[in-house]
């Protein structure tokens, strides 16, 4: 049978499905063996059926099922569904809808209180009050007081270093032997069992088939590996040098190791570099790229946007 992913489905037979006569109120009649009540001879009305009590279920061994019953046009009567005439008047099937189905009941839920109607009137205010004290902006105008800079090159020093790392990625210019121990690296879903239910789906041919779904239990189960101490020899920074000044020209820091320096053991060099601009407009400052920084001059009147409510600067207006 078909199912959900990591679902199991297996049937376990079908079964009569009952129905009430409407004339003699004969009740608890057999709805595939039984198409006429036993005491006054009326049809059976198919939209009367129903599951029967776990007491008066009656299995049906050997059916094989064909199909939904058909409504006959003429007279209502239920039809199997490989019938060409209705066996109770004679009239063609031809075009005949399906009897209606008997949906298994499911447990009430309990009722909630709507709560989303108070969620999205808070989100609606907290969304206002974002825009309103830190979104909103305003024309202003400032004067830059000030152009200042820092520019940093970081120092590297060639040496054996201690690290660590899962065996399996363990640097092929490691030396010596690692240190390893065990240690937990990941988990696995190893499945414990099973947990069943059972559902009964009227087939509307005057039975119902009886189906246990079962999906699976799982526990997680650690999963060790070997985590690992080696020493490696590598470039690793150990120092930063720094320069700083005001003005419009900016300079890297002097007398620095080479960055061509031999990889030798206690040997330094020159590494990355990195720089940061800065525009002051009196009390308020900006990081800004080297053209905004050559864009403007000290005491040049600059139109700015502020942020309404605190007037702090926009530095992406610049």
């Amino acid at each position: 049978m078909r199912s959900s992913v990591n679902e199991r489905v297996e049937s376990e037979g079908f079964y009569e499905m009952l129905w009430d006569c409407d004339h003699c109120e004969t009740k608890g009649l057999l709805g595939k063996s039984q198409r006429h009540c036993p005491e006054c001879g009326a049809p059976q009305n198919p939209d009367k059926r129903y599951f029967p009590s776990p007491e008066q279920q009656k299995k049906i061994d050997g059916h094989s099922y064909e199909g939904a019953d058909r409504h006959c046009p003429a007279c209502n009567a239920p039809m199997a569904a490989k019938a060409k005439n209705c066996a109770q008047c004679g009239s063609p099937l031809d075009g005949s809808k399906e009897v209606r189905g008997v949906v298994t009941p499911k447990p009430a839920a309990k009722k909630r209180r709507r709560i989303w109607p108070y969620v999205v009137a808070a989100l609606i205010l907290i969304i206002f009050l974002i825009y309103w004290f830190f979104i909103r902006t305003k024309d202003a105008q400032l004067t830059v007081s000030a152009h200042r800079w820092e520019r940093v090159v970081a120092i590297e020093k060639f040496g054996e270093y201690e690290e660590s790392a899962w065996r399996d990625q363990i640097p092929s210019d490691a030396t010596g032997f690692p240190m390893c121990s065990r240690r937990q690296r990941s988990s696995r879903q190893v499945q414990t069992g099973e947990e069943c239910h059972t559902e009964r789906v009227d087939k509307k041919d005057g039975t119902f088939e009886q189906v246990k779904r079962c999906k699976p239990t799982y526990r997680s189960e650690p999963i060790d590996d070997d985590w690992c101490t080696f020493r490696v020899r590598r470039w690793k920074k150990i120092d930063a040098v720094k320069a700083a000044g005001t003005g419009m020209t900016a300079a890297w820091p002097a007398q620095l190791p080479a960055a061509d320096t031999p990889a030798t053991l206690g040997a330094t060099r020159s590494a990355g570099r990195t720089e940061t601009l800065i525009l002051d407009f009196g009390g308020q400052s900006c990081d800004v790229k080297d053209a905004t920084w050559q864009k403007y001059k000290d005491g040049q009147k600059v139109k700015v946007e502020v942020r309404a409510s605190s007037g702090k600067l926009v530095c992406s207006s610049l």
